[in-house]
This record gives C-alpha cells, sequence and structure tokens, in this order.
C-alpha cells in the first residue's frame, strides 16, 4: 500500500512562524543587554587603562599631569605673547597607553588646535572612545570640516573623547573653591601629597558621553575637563558633567589606578566628595 504525503497546513504554518516571532520577542531584550553589558564592560576596561596611565604618568614624573597646559591667561587682557596651547592630560599619558607613536607626533609648542598637530590631534584613540556613546552631535569620527569651507582650518579634524578630566565640585559658582578642588586642574599640577582624602576615594576621569565640537570634546583639547554641580546626580546633563549612554549610572576612574560603576541614584554627598581631592568628607558605602 502506498503511503499518504501529507504537509503542513497554512493554519499550521502561520502557528509555527507565530511562535518563532514570539520566542525571538523575548530573546531579542535580553541579547540588546548582553551587548550593553559587553559594551559598558569594554569602556570600564578604557577608564581602567586610563587610571592606570595616570598612576604610571605619577610615578614616573612625581605628579599627575597637568590639566590644561596654557588655558588661562597670567592677567587680563592676556598678555601678546600669549600662546593658549591649551593642551590636555590626556596628550601627556600617550606613551603609557601604548600611543607614543601619536605622542611623537606633536609639537608642544603649538596649540592642540593648530595645523602642526593635525595628524596627531586627529588620530582616533579607542581607549578615549565609550562604545556605548551615543554619536548623534558627532559629523563622523573627527570634528570634520568645522565650518564647511572646504579648506583644512586650525580646529579642524580633531578626534574625539568620551572621558573627562576631573578637577572638582561646585555649586553654581564661577570659581572653585580649594576645598572643592579635584585632580586635574588647569595649569597646575597636583602630587600625592594633595590628596589628604586618599587616592582611592577621590576620582581623576569620568564619562562625559557623546559631546560635540560646541562642547569641546576632542581628546587633545584642554578644556575637556568639569565639574559635578553639588545639587546634580550622575546623567542629568550631557554638557560637562558625568554623563554616559549606560543605563543607570557611569563609569569613573580612581587616582590609585582602579575604576568602577558609580549608579545614577548614589548618595549625592559621596557623589560630591568623591570629585575632591581635600575636601576632608566622611564617606560611606557607595
Amino acid at each position: 500500500m502506498r503511503s499518504k504525503l501529507r504537509g503542513f497546513t497554512l493554519i499550521e504554518l502561520l502557528v509555527v512562524i507565530a511562535i518563532i516571532a514570539i520566542l525571538i520577542a523575548l530573546l531579542l531584550p535580553a541579547v540588546q543587554q548582553a551587548r550593553e553589558a559587553a559594551r559598558r564592560m569594554s569602556c570600564l576596561n578604557n577608564l581602567r587603562q586610563i587610571s592606570l596611565a595616570l598612576h604610571n604618568y605619577e610615578s614616573q614624573h612625581r605628579c599627575f599631569p597637568i590639566g590644561c597646559l596654557e588655558c588661562v591667561p597670567p592677567s587680563f587682557p592676556p598678555p601678546p605673547t600669549f600662546r593658549a596651547r591649551q593642551l590636555a592630560w590626556s596628550i601627556y599619558i600617550l606613551p603609557q597607553i601604548e600611543q607614543k607613536n601619536v605622542y611623537d607626533l606633536f609639537d608642544f609648542n603649538e596649540s592642540f588646535r593648530s595645523l602642526d598637530n593635525y595628524v596627531p590631534a586627529g588620530t582616533v584613540i579607542s581607549t578615549y572612545l565609550c562604545p556605548s556613546a551615543f554619536q548623534g552631535e558627532r559629523p563622523g569620527s573627527t570634528s570634520g570640516d568645522v565650518n564647511g569651507n572646504g579648506v583644512v582650518d586650525p580646529g579642524d579634524g580633531l578626534a574625539w573623547t568620551d572621558y573627562g578630566g576631573l578637577f572638582g565640585s561646585s555649586h553654581n559658582t564661577p570659581t572653585i573653591l580649594p576645598e572643592h578642588e579635584g585632580m586635574l586642574l588647569y595649569d597646575r599640577i597636583t602630587r600625592v601629597r594633595d590628596v589628604t582624602d586618599g587616592l582611592s576615594n577621590t576620582l581623576i576621569v569620568g564619562e562625559c558621553t557623546g559631546r560635540g565640537h560646541s562642547l569641546q570634546s576632542h581628546w587633545a583639547n584642554g578644556q575637556n575637563l568639569f565639574d559635578q554641580r553639588f545639587d546634580n546626580p550622575i546623567n542629568t546633563t550631557r554638557n560637562n558633567e558625568l554623563f554616559s549612554d549606560h543605563t543607570g549610572g557611569c563609569n569613573v576612574a580612581f587616582s590609585d589606578g582602579h575604576a568602577r560603576f558609580l549608579s545614577e541614584t548614589m548618595d549625592q554627598d559621596i557623589l560630591n566628595g568623591l570629585m575632591t581631592r581635600a575636601g576632608g568628607e566622611v564617606l560611606g558605602e557607595f
């Protein structure tokens, strides 16, 4: 006897497709969460490398690098000879993050945005980029042709960073009080002996992701320093405060060489205390 051949009915096929669609819908968020967790860990590893690089720099030079060299003129109005090189802390630790070839290309007698530094300042450094960062305000891997005139001008083609140096905490004041100062300062170095709060309790670099040209988020730009407002939690504003595109908080680097993720719901007083190097705050668990 010949056996009967039987195929799927249309209804059975639709049921199978519906089941597969439901399974995909259930699995997709888990896959996205796993990918974001991997990106967050990659970002944390970047900050750990930066923190160790700063610590190794201090071991070699007996001080942490200047946050921004020639950012503040010695007088107002500035003297005619003031060059405003505006060189960032992140230039000085390039040899410590295995980017000595880029470091050697820098002309330290010129501004970070000069045409003499077009090649090194335009080099994309993956260690300075968070893989989760929002890219909507950035035209590409560099600032590109800023004024769109088709000519390479000073300030064009500068590569981005998602991490900024921390110079303390403030409360809506134009200047930061000495007891509220952090680790990376304008035109001044910081030594270990200045960190009376302890290196492991003092932040030095943190995330502020996705900023564009107007917020000066180029890694060679010495203006890539920011404070934290006393009354602003993490992830409040993308404008030069601790901010990330990770859910629930951001990654930060400490002055002793370690890095960790801080929750955006952490106690504000503890966050403010972590931003200062000699504030004398008593910190609880964080």
